[in-house]
């Protein structure tokens, strides 16, 4: 007699099972590739590297490379594969067609992180035995030159209009912001504690640097190239990644063994994600829906879907928002709502992930998804109003800018961005009333508008004058 069918499950919120791949001993680095069909993981402890295909979530070739590859990154076009070998002082440059090593870059000590411009053209190396970082042509693989930066650098990002590289100095506390123009050092910024590894929100207005010694990650503008916010109650905090949608940062904790998800809307952890052994570097998959973690004390990588829930949770008043629902057992979907109306649309992509379009709204409210087992609450959704701007205190000021602007009106405590004419910057948020910025740098003597952006919409504009 056959056993009777599982009866249909409503749509929950709940997490599904981390899933363990193998690699190699001492894993450090993974990088994904930009289609988010492989991720590769360097082995510093057996001198290799480990290809994962992420449709199966499971290795599918072992490359060696020099002694002690540590850092890691994949060219903007998928072709190829920089790996930093600590050890040998050199990089490997792995073909990801036939995954063979195909050059060897030398001259290096001790290198560590690496990054690709946003053309390819070049790649920068971290040489952490020098103190400097490498500028590498990637057509011919030769060493174009080197800048000096702060003690013991570690990680490095090229900014996505490829204009400057932010390097963490883990021994001289600091981060050094590098021209790519010119290969000179812009300013330094200070006010960290051992920094390791960083990453940039999708608007590139905010960085974020865990300080591995400081229990936190610090929030810095890119703007005013200052810490503006610091993210507290981290463990021993080792490596950032912000997921593609721009909707959530996450934080591999040593301490905990866990991950820590950043609202990136509220700069807060949400949630925690337990389960891993001395977590290190991540990397989220291009459409943000898993998360692929090193487990460097357990010789494999853990791999987890993005948290349940709703992102992003805010939006305007008027609806239109598109947001991703993220939970369990949404296949056959009948009705997504927003408290009690109908979404405007919804597409199911699969049982863990359904994309909707928000109706209008006001405050917070539940957002449901009615499936064949019934309904289920899946998080929450809140509704915004917009801005409105009262007063600019100054009103004027120098064309050279740097000088502070404050702020005043309603529902400013959003705030993602302040326009200055085309100029966008991030703000220090005082309260709901009140925010800070200082003022960019102008051309000339000139009148520009003033807007205050907020996931509630764009505020009304005032007037600052240019002397």
């Amino acid at each position: 007699m056959p056993l009777p069918a599982s009866s249909p499950r409503a749509p929950t919120a709940s997490a599904g099972p981390l899933t363990q791949i193998p690699v190699g001993h001492g894993p450090i680095g993974i990088a994904m590739a930009p289609d988010g069909a492989h991720a590769y993981v360097s082995n510093f402890g057996s001198g290799t590297v480990t290809v994962l295909a992420t449709a199966t979530t499971t290795a599918v070739a072992t490359v060696a490379t020099g002694a002690g590859p540590w850092g890691i990154a994949v060219s903007p076009d998928g072709t190829q594969v920089y790996v930093s070998n600590f050890g040998a002082g050199t990089v490997s440059v792995l073909d990801t067609a036939t995954n063979a090593v195909v050059a060897t870059i030398g001259g290096l000590t001790n290198p560590v992180g690496v990054a690709f411009a946003p053309g390819g053209q070049f790649a920068y190396v971290v040489s952490q035995g020098t103190d400097a970082v490498v500028r590498v042509d990637t057509a011919t693989h030769a060493v174009l030159g080197a800048v000096p930066v702060g003690n013991r650098p570690y990680n490095l990002l090229i900014t996505p209009d490829g204009t400057r590289a932010y390097v963490t100095n883990f021994g001289a506390d600091s981060v050094s912001v590098l021209d790519t123009a010119t290969d000179t050092v812009l300013t330094t910024i200070t006010g960290f504690n051992l920094p390791r590894a960083l990453a940039l929100t999708r608007d590139g207005l905010r960085l974020y640097v865990t300080n591995y010694g400081g229990n936190s990650v610090s929030v810095v503008s890119t703007y005013s190239n200052s810490v503006v916010k610091t993210i507290g109650g981290l463990s021993i905090p080792f490596y950032v990644a912000v997921a593609p949608n721009g909707g959530r940062a996450y934080v591999s904790v040593d301490g905990t063994g866990s991950v820590q998800v950043v609202d990136v809307a509220t700069d807060t952890v949400t949630v925690g994600v337990p389960g891993f052994n001395v977590p290190n570097w991540l990397a989220v998959t291009p459409d943000s829906r898993r998360v692929y973690v090193v487990n460097n004390g357990g010789d494999s990588v853990g791999v987890f879907r993005s948290p349940a829930g709703v992102v992003p949770a805010q939006g305007p008043i008027g609806g239109g928002t598109t947001v991703t629902i993220t939970g369990r057992y949404f296949t056959g979907a009948t009705a997504v709502k927003f408290g009690s109306r109908a979404a405007r649309s919804f597409t199911v992509l699969d049982d863990n992930t359904i994309t909707a379009v928000t109706p209008a709204g006001s405050r917070a409210v539940p957002v449901t998804v009615t499936g064949p087992g019934g309904t289920g609450v899946l998080g929450h959704f809140y509704y915004i109003p917009p801005p409105l701007l009262t007063a600019l205190s100054p009103s004027g000021g120098p064309v050279g800018g740097g000088n502070a602007v404050v702020i005043s009106g309603d529902h400013l405590s959003t705030a993602t961005a302040v326009k200055f004419g085309a100029t966008s910057l991030f703000p220090t948020v005082d309260s709901d009333s009140q925010i800070t910025v200082l003022a960019p740098v102008a051309p000339g003597p000139r009148d520009v508008l003033v807007q205050v952006i907020t996931p509630g919409g764009p505020s009304n504009a005032l007037t600052y004058a240019y002397a």
